[in-house]
């Protein structure tokens, strides 16, 4: 971020409430694990969410107030419209719901509609009131650092801080001794990826362009995420980078090149599908895209993501315009999710509870108005991001809200780290509206 940028953000921190706010939020919701494991993590994190988004609306308020004794009361953006939108429509499928006793708030669905309401809240406080600053990005960063650390000794077998069930270890998981897979202080596997999907484009940015005496802290630590995401060994996160990766550079690269570089992403990706339609190659993931190349599809593909998609895609017509009520795919009586060994036998039994693809979760759970608006709120926010996508702190931003999205087309929602996504997308719309 320029020194402009650092300097308007420090004069405004001292005297607003919801910088101050972001900046105790980063730490505490991402580094705190609660004090009962990983099993527990969700409901602490829960209910941490909850504490800090009242505090949110505290900050705000003394915003409001302040905004209007001055007389400057600013109009609602387009993209504030949409979430607001998109909350009525969720409040909609939760009053319209068959789950009626469980849809508001309920301590297995953590992101029933209860936890809908404080997503918009903060994207509309934030993007309102919010900024980046040089202070909220070293707070990011030390976090990561500390969460990273935690990982490596994770890596190396070790339980600090007791999360993992007494005696076990990271690698006792994926089915060994136990069915789940944990890291760090955000638990499940798969949203450590989409997490870090977030915030190593971000670190990357930061020091792309620098001098590396200045940047090299940056370049190491996105280097560490990377390496996180591939021993924990999720895709999802991975795809989500280098999809992302190509979208932010076509954006980000200079205009004389958009062309030639649009032309070079074409032809490398058309030459990639020729040969994976023509090479069947040891890979699981690329040995299920071989055969969707060649139409052959099967339930088990994407880890059994293509199983749940079906089955989803099944219902949706029957509730198109409510959904099921938010977050209650749990309880809709999808079919369990069974794999096998290679004998035929069953080793695990799943319930569904996501839909691994977040449009398609919003638009099973909530209903196709509630997808249709939040669409607008995400593609509002990356049209502010594009049109500042020179200004550094919005390309940073941006980066890692591509990233992200794209690693959410494979990927579960949770309460753990959506935040941070409507946290990214009310600052680039701040960044927008002041611009």
């Amino acid at each position: 971020m320029g020194k402009r940028t650092a300097g308007r953000s420090r004069r405004g921190s001292r005297r607003n409430p919801v910088e101050l706010w972001m900046s105790l939020f980063v730490p505490v919701y991402l580094l705190f694990p609660g004090f009962t494991g990983y099993q527990g993590i969700s409901p602490a994190k829960t209910w941490t969410f909850y504490i800090l988004t009242g505090l949110l609306l505290l900050a705000g308020g003394f915003c409001l107030v302040r905004e209007l004794r001055a007389g400057k009361p600013r109009p609602l953006t387009a993209a504030q419209a949409a979430a607001l939108a998109f909350l009525a429509f969720t409040l909609l499928s939760a009053f319209c719901s068959p789950y009626s006793d469980k849809v508001w708030y309920n301590e297995t669905a953590h992101e029933a509609a209860l936890t809908v309401g404080c997503y918009v809240l903060l994207f509309l406080v934030v993007s309102r009131w919010g900024a980046v600053s040089e202070g909220l990005f070293q707070v990011l960063f030390w976090c990561l650092v500390l969460f990273c650390l935690l990982c490596f000794f994770q890596a190396l077998g070790g339980n600090p801080l007791g999360l993992f069930p007494e005696g076990l270890n990271f690698y006792d998981g994926y089915g060994v001794k136990y069915s789940g897979a944990y890291a760090g202080t955000i638990g499940n596997v798969d949203i450590v990826s989409a997490f870090l999907a977030l915030t190593a484009p971000m670190l990357v940015l930061r020091a792309w362009g620098r001098e590396l005496r200045r940047a090299w802290p940056c370049w190491t630590l996105a280097a560490v995420c990377l390496a996180v995401m591939v021993w924990i060994d999720v895709l999802c996160g991975l795809v989500g980078v280098v999809l992302g990766g190509v979208l932010c550079f076509l954006v980000l690269c200079p205009d004389r090149w958009r062309k030639w570089v649009l032309l070079a992403c074409l032809g490398l990706g058309l030459g990639a599908l020729a040969l994976l339609w023509a090479v069947d190659l040891p890979f699981r993931f690329l040995h299920e895209l071989h055969e969707i190349l060649h139409g052959r599809f099967d339930d088990t593909f994407g880890t059994g993501r293509f199983y749940i998609w079906r089955q989803m895609l099944e219902r949706i017509p029957s509730r198109l315009w409510t959904g099921v009520g938010p977050d209650m795919a749990r309880f809709s009586g999808l079919s369990p999710f069974v794999r096998c060994n290679e004998a035929g036998e069953v080793i695990r039994t799943a319930t569904i509870t996501d839909a691994h693809c977040y449009p398609l979760h919003i638009l099973y759970c909530q209903g196709l108005p509630a997808l249709l608006s939040w669409l607008a709120v995400v593609g509002l926010v990356l049209i502010r991001w594009v049109k500042a996508r020179r200004d550094p702190a919005a390309a940073l931003l941006g980066a890692g809200l591509t990233c992200f999205l794209c690693a959410m087309l494979f990927c579960f929602s949770s309460i753990i780290v959506m935040p941070f996504f409507w946290l990214t997308m009310a600052l680039i719309e701040a960044r927008g509206a002041a611009a």
